[in-house]
């Protein structure tokens, strides 16, 4: 075992010492995982930070979380909402929290909370008529506005803006003039200026204080219209489909129209000097504010579309998220830093404190620690493993990355350690008899190896250990897409999955967690979904599984076996090949395994 570790140990320092000549340096640390939503929280949809950076607010479902990040503990839930919470935002001076839902979740209430105590200061809407899509406080704290529509007789659906005095709550004024709904709000740096994107493909500037008109930009879009000042209060962006627009904040004068080779853009960002435009689409794009010259592209997988992006304090880094993976991007340089596991990315006000969701259903936050030139002034402490990451811990030495060379890839799941048996969908080994197989390496601390290279260019020591070996295809059956393979050897490592191929505990609506290798991406990873319905043939889910994780194990909230992942598409619905058809498919080939023999 010594011997192994040595071999491995090796193999890890010529790993880190390649990826450091890469830029790659792996320098945010995980420290805690904070856990408290309740049960009725399916997922955490945002995350903010106070303005001093003490408080982080959480929310999902019909509860917003307030966080103290240096003890890890919650100060208050804020309960008051009926329905979803889709909209929180802190004020300036950091004591007032206004939060919404709208009127898709069927409350369109607007609240405001005292962040020190949680205390429920007042109600400023609840008029059913009204849907709320965003709020922001003006930059002085005085005024809330609220933007959405307002629907039912005299007048037909319409956009309106909403002002209240943040400190009494009382009505101020509302402005209208967008035939439809607004999509988005923003205040100028100075506080003078109101911008509003619509559902009428228009952008309109509003005087804050009397609320006049100023002036009124048409997009060539119409849709979900964003609109965003740059920090320096000198360019708005308004972004809509495929395109983002740059107007001078002062003259109202187009500067330029951004694309990014036809692709849709879903967010826009500038950067803390007001010198950078990032945009998400299926990569994230970087613009000249100024000029709209096209500056570079950030590509990782380009699998999926980039929906939220955001830079460090101080701009050096970009942080951006697909379908519950974020990449950190050093942006002088365009070096992909680091991937970590989570959604909803947001740095704190310092710049020493990382946050996001886990993107799984248990309601879980996690906190990484940013490197910094002084002392981090936050105490780190250890909390419990969630749930998922137990099941990810259990499960995750079973899981087998299969390559088929100069053909395809896929996953493959160790069912049977005595006899050496695993299951893939037949399409992964194709028509080949003999596939190669690879189980994960653990490095030095235990953390798996993830790194494709270092599989591909290590075969020779790895198969002395047993890390890589070959499989055999011992049983086939095209119509189910199944296939048994017999492996020539195991690592110590390996484990065999936990399996009942006779009896089923999942339901619709309950939480699965599915492992593989996805295409392009790091090894050894999982992802969560919803089990939606059992179709006899096939096991229907939601998820967002990627091409690689074919033959990789479902599993249920127990962490036991419940199918073999086998197609996806683009709209997150993933299908798997159920348990029973494995054990009908060794009862057909009737091959021995372990459990026939109990």
């Amino acid at each position: 075992m010594k011997q192994t570790y040595f071999f491995i140990s090796m193999l890890l320092l010529a790993a880190t010492l390649f990826q450091a000549n890469d830029g790659l340096a792996q320098d945010y640390v995980h420290y805690a995982t904070l856990m408290g939503h309740t049960s009725s929280v399916i997922i955490v949809k945002g995350l903010a930070f106070s303005p001093d950076g003490h408080t982080l607010a959480s929310w999902g479902s019909r509860e917003i979380i307030l966080w103290n990040v240096t003890t890890g503990r919650r100060k208050a839930i804020l309960a008051k909402h009926t329905r979803n919470v889709e909209n929180v935002v802190f004020s300036p001076d950091e004591h007032t929290l206004a939060s919404s839902g709208n009127a898709v979740s069927l409350d369109s209430s607007i609240h405001l909370w005292n962040v020190i105590s949680g205390v429920h200061l007042r109600t400023l809407s609840k008029d059913p008529r009204i849907g709320v899509n965003n709020l922001a406080f003006s930059p002085d704290g005085q005024v809330l506005a609220a933007g959405g529509f307002i629907s039912g007789p005299p007048n037909p659906s319409h956009g309106i803006i909403m002002l209240w005095d943040a400190n009494t709550g009382q009505w101020k004024k509302t402005l209208t003039g967008h035939s439809r709904g607004v999509t988005s709000i923003a205040f100028s740096p100075d506080g003078q200026t109101i911008t509003s994107g619509s559902y009428d493909n228009t952008v309109r500037l509003w005087n804050a204080v009397t609320g006049e008109n100023k002036t009124t930009l048409k997009h060539s879009v119409r849709g979900n219209l964003d609109v965003v000042f740059s920090p320096d209060g000198k360019t708005l962006a308004s972004r809509g489909g495929k395109e983002v627009r740059l107007w001078d904040a002062n003259t109202y004068r187009h500067k330029a129209t951004l694309t990014a080779n036809n692709m849709e853009i879903w967010s826009i960002v500038f950067s803390p000097d007001s010198r950078t435009l990032a945009g998400g689409t299926l990569f994230v794009d970087l613009w000249n504010a100024s000029t709209g010259e096209h500056r570079a592209t950030l590509s990782k997988s380009g699998l999926g579309a980039v929906e939220h992006i955001v830079f460090s304090p101080d701009g050096s880094t970009l942080a951006s998220e697909r379908f519950g993976h974020i990449e950190l991007w050093n942006v002088v340089t365009g070096v992909h830093r680091q991937t970590l596991r989570g959604r909803t990315p947001i740095f704190a006000p310092n710049g020493q404190m990382f946050a996001s969701t886990s993107g799984s259903y248990d309601g879980s936050i996690r906190l990484w620690r940013v490197p910094a030139a002084r002392p981090i002034d936050i105490n780190p402490f250890t909390p419990p493993k969630s749930h998922a990451d137990q099941i990810y811990d259990n499960a995750i030495r079973s899981v087998m990355w299969i390559v088929n060379p100069g053909i395809s890839e896929g996953s493959g799941v160790l069912f049977d350690e005595k006899f050496k048996l695993a299951v893939t969908n037949a399409h992964v080994p194709g028509k080949q008899s003999t596939i190669d197989v690879y189980f994960p390496v653990p490095g030095e601390k235990g953390e798996l190896i993830k790194d494709r290279n270092f599989y591909l260019t290590s075969k020779g020591v790895l198969k002395r250990l047993g890390y890589y070996t070959k499989g055999h295809v011992v049983a086939r059956n095209e119509k189910t897409d199944l296939a048994i393979i017999r492996l020539d050897g195991l690592p110590e490592t390996a484990r065999e999955i936990d399996w009942d191929f006779t009896t089923s505990t999942t339901n619709a609506g309950d939480l699965v967690y599915i492992l593989g290798n996805p295409g392009g991406q790091e090894l050894w990873r999982w992802t969560l979904g919803e089990f939606l319905k059992d179709h006899g043939d096939f096991l229907h889910l939601q998820s967002d599984v990627f091409g690689g994780n074919s033959g990789g194990p479902v599993l249920n909230k127990q962490g036991i076996l419940i199918g073999i992942v086998a197609r996806s598409d683009r709209h997150m619905n993933a299908l798997a090949i159920p348990v029973r058809d494995i054990n009908g498919l060794l009862s057909e080939s009737q091959l021995k395994h372990s459990r026939s023999s109990r």
